[in-house]
């Protein structure tokens, strides 16, 4: 049986949902890992989530089901969501708009799951800038390596959505601690995790 790359990277959670253009499916990491990370980073449990590109608010759901104050954010309303999250987005747990358009970000998880791959490099540092009054950035998203690790699986990378900055492993560790993050990537979750220099 032939295994999508993206089920051998985040075997650990998918779903399905609907975009403008069609069914894709979404692959990512539960909170309660991120959380156990958190945890293991500063010896006490995450109180605030937040997802930059909460996408139908999945993620967020889960959140609050750890335990977590969690809200979130994405720059449009999904055609879909499963009924259970539309109160997410009735209360304002999940706001439409953009991180561009925030007010800094103070929570102790920021979650992105491929949100950072679209923007550009010159707008990176200002949305980087957003995170550095929270505990942690927790992010996923393509790189080059991965690319090249689906080609030879023999499959494609595709998104429902196009990203502008698919770069190497290396240039995301170079460009968080060029912004004053101690990064490390956490190979058990395949994930990024920056810690603003002033808050480890």
């Amino acid at each position: 049986m032939h295994y999508h790359y993206y089920y051998q990277k985040y075997p650990y959670l998918n779903y399905n949902f609907r975009d403008t253009d069609g069914l894709y499916r979404m692959f990512s990491i539960p909170p309660k890992m991120l959380a156990a990370e958190f945890e293991n980073t500063f010896s006490y449990r995450p109180k605030t989530f937040f997802d930059c590109g909460a996408a139908t608010g999945v993620i967020v759901w889960l959140a609050l089901r750890a335990g977590m104050d969690a809200r979130g954010i994405d720059i449009k309303k999904y055609p879909y969501q499963f009924s259970c999250y539309d109160e997410l987005f009735r209360n304002g747990n999940i706001q439409i708009k953009s991180i561009l358009d925030c007010e800094p970000i103070v929570a102790d998880i920021v979650f992105c799951n491929g949100t950072l791959t679209y923007f550009s490099e010159k707008e990176l540092p200002k949305v980087l800038d957003k995170f550095r009054n929270s505990k942690m950035i927790c992010a996923i998203h393509n790189t080059t390596e991965d690319v090249e690790a689906a080609t030879a699986n023999g499959d494609e990378l595709t998104t429902c959505n196009k990203t502008r900055l698919i770069k190497p492993q290396n240039w995301w560790m170079d460009t968080f601690t060029k912004k004053g993050f101690n990064t490390k990537y956490a190979e058990h979750i395949r994930c990024f995790c920056a810690v603003p220099s002033h808050g480890a």
